[in-house]
């Protein structure tokens, strides 16, 4: 399976917001925080926020690229998201492997970061399949609880 990128639409959006996971893996649903959803309304249509789309043009995921560096450096982070019905499949090797290839055709970077939440294995091995190492983690309190991030990097 062949996936691309493409800046997102409205149609896409609409879709995202009503995204939601099972389990423990709800804390990745995008219908649960108003910033969250305001945050995919304003990405329509921009340089730096995609839709992932498969061969056959059906959406199944998103991404965004985005600076966490201090003023003093760039440091370009990815968020990423698979749709909801995909995960958990096998696919998602082969899905971040797309989005940072893509990515850094179009955006050109040669060290790329994220941040996954600890409780999440499935995405750690997956990004340390993909090439990623662990960097260090931070502590941030999400809808009044405390979760652990860990952040990891890839160079090129």
């Amino acid at each position: 399976m062949e996936y691309a990128l493409r800046k997102r639409t409205k149609e896409d959006v609409l879709e995202f917001i009503n995204w939601t996971y099972d389990g423990d893996y709800s804390f990745y649903d995008n219908n649960i925080q108003e910033e969250k959803v305001q945050g995919f309304l304003q990405s329509i249509d921009t340089d730096r926020y995609f839709s992932v789309i498969n061969d056959e043009g059906e959406l199944i995921g998103n991404c965004e690229f985005f600076n966490v560096g201090d003023g003093s450096e760039e440091i370009t982070a990815v968020g990423v998201q698979m749709k909801p019905s995909l995960t958990g499949k096998g696919n998602g090797l082969e899905f971040i492997q797309a989005i940072i290839e893509r990515g850094r055709e179009v955006i050109r970077y040669n060290h790329l970061e994220l941040a996954v939440v600890d409780f999440n294995q499935r995405a750690i091995r997956v990004y340390e399949q993909a090439g990623f190492k662990r960097k260090g983690e931070f502590q941030n309190c999400i809808r009044g609880k405390e979760y652990r991030f860990i952040i990891m990097k890839k160079d090129w």
